[in-house]
């Protein structure tokens, strides 16, 4: 942790750098979120960061190029794969690597699990056809590669890192060619030109670092490291009240990767051949307390999550969409000394585009991503009022009476002189 007196500049920290990441079509992406976060977090007297709900690790690779020590932690077998990759490896050369992607390029195609469960032909119309009669994520002649690659990079990985930097190549080659809309629960049933490409594995694009970085599998709320700063992304479920039952689980979304990484040829159900073990609610694992469709167990555990976690500052993300209102929200948050809350346009998932989906999938009105940024080490009153930044283009204006209705930002003063002249106002202008 950085003393009070000492600035993130000191330490060789720019505030200029490249957000380019790498990862899979994912739901709930903080891609294009990056430079926001980068905007709030740069000037934080911080060095340890915790990235608690890690995905496609997106986000801590934007941790470690820029030169934070890093605790990549997700529940998700996929996601410490790529965490292995990106975060734990440091080495950017990997000297024999090109040779075994080679390798794993030019294998003889064969029939197994994933040809069986998830391969399909073209009818010769453009549509799916399969001996199941299930629509299929994958051309028959990509299973059978996958089928041929998947085996041999258990037998040719020299260690754990080599073993996920290899599994990250090939699911990121099949992200290229999956009939899907980006997860895994339904498949098209007509071929996108995507699926018709060969699949081919890449070099990763693997980042050099000096720091510390631990990655982890296990619930976000066992989590008892102490960092500087704590991003929670959590799983944001769904308001949708014309499907109340209707949620978002990710172990079912992308059950696909789990079982290309674990490679336990599971027993499988459905028309989209998931897994078994995330079919249901009622099995362990399948979901979490965060996708659940009861609106006060899913607040509860956010609120039990920020108290628990061992950290100065808390970074929050969640939509306007999510199952838990922002209203609530801004009361548990007002716990805590709050520095910004940052609002802005962000865009939905392509499955909430198509006009077929529109009625049953609820709220149509514009999506917005919130970030809130908050130091737990200074709890203030519950009463505390704050408002929300309407983006970059909005002007600040001073705190208002609590009879009036706030419309832009009222931050909290920093802590610090941590932002120099500008002041917090500043940073959200």
């Amino acid at each position: 942790m950085l003393r009070n007196d000492q600035s993130v500049l000191e330490l060789g920290f720019s505030p200029r750098l490249s957000f380019e990441t790498e990862g899979v079509r994912y739901s709930g992406s903080k891609r294009s979120v990056i430079p926001k976060i980068h905007e709030l977090i740069h000037v934080l007297p911080i060095r340890s960061v915790l990235d608690a709900f890690a995905g496609t690790t997106r986000v801590s690779q934007y941790f470690k190029s820029a030169g934070y020590d890093v605790h990549c932690n997700d529940i998700a077998a996929y996601s410490t794969v790529f965490g292995r990759c990106y975060l734990e490896n440091c080495d950017v050369e990997r000297p024999g690597l090109d040779e075994k992607i080679k390798f794993l390029n030019h294998l003889k195609p064969v029939d197994g699990y994933f040809t069986a469960h998830f391969g399909g032909e073209d009818d010769g119309a453009g549509l799916v056809k399969a001996a199941d009669g299930k629509k299929k994520p994958f051309l028959l002649k990509n299973t059978r590669k996958l089928d041929a690659v998947r085996d041999q990079i258990d037998k040719i990985a020299e260690d754990k890192i080599e073993h996920a930097i290899l599994l990250t190549s090939l699911i990121n080659a099949l992200d290229q060619v999956e009939n899907t809309l980006g997860h895994q629960v339904a498949y098209l049933s007509k071929w996108a030109p995507r699926a018709y490409s060969d699949f081919v594995l890449r070099r990763p694009r693997l980042l050099a670092g000096d720091g510390s970085y631990r990655v982890t599998r296990m619930d976000a709320r066992k989590i008892s490291d102490r960092c500087d700063l704590a991003y929670f992304d959590p799983p944001y479920n769904t308001n949708n009240t014309h499907t109340p039952t209707t949620r978002v689980r990710y172990a079912s979304y992308y059950h696909f990767w789990t079982t290309v990484v674990l490679n336990d040829r599971p027993q499988s159900v459905g028309a989209s051949n998931r897994r078994l073990d995330c079919s249901s609610d009622t099995l362990p694992g399948a979901i979490s307390k965060y996708e659940s469709t009861k609106y006060e167990q899913v607040l509860e555990e956010i609120d039990q999550l920020i108290s628990g976690v061992d950290a100065r500052y808390i970074l929050f993300s969640y939509s306007n969409k999510g199952k838990v209102g922002i209203e609530d929200l801004e009361k548990l948050f007002a716990r805590y000394k709050v520095l910004a809350v940052e609002k802005f346009s962000h865009r939905e998932n392509v499955q909430k585009l198509l006009t077929s989906n529109r009625e049953w999938l609820g709220d149509q009105s514009a999506n917005f991503e919130y970030l809130f940024l908050v130091e737990k080490s200074l709890p203030r009153s519950a009463g505390t009022d704050f408002c929300v930044s309407q983006g970059r283009g909005r002007k600040m204006t001073a705190a208002r009476p609590e009879k009036q209705k706030c419309e832009s930002i009222i931050p909290m003063p920093p802590p610090l002189n941590i932002y120099g002249n500008r002041g917090i106002r500043g940073l959200l202008k």
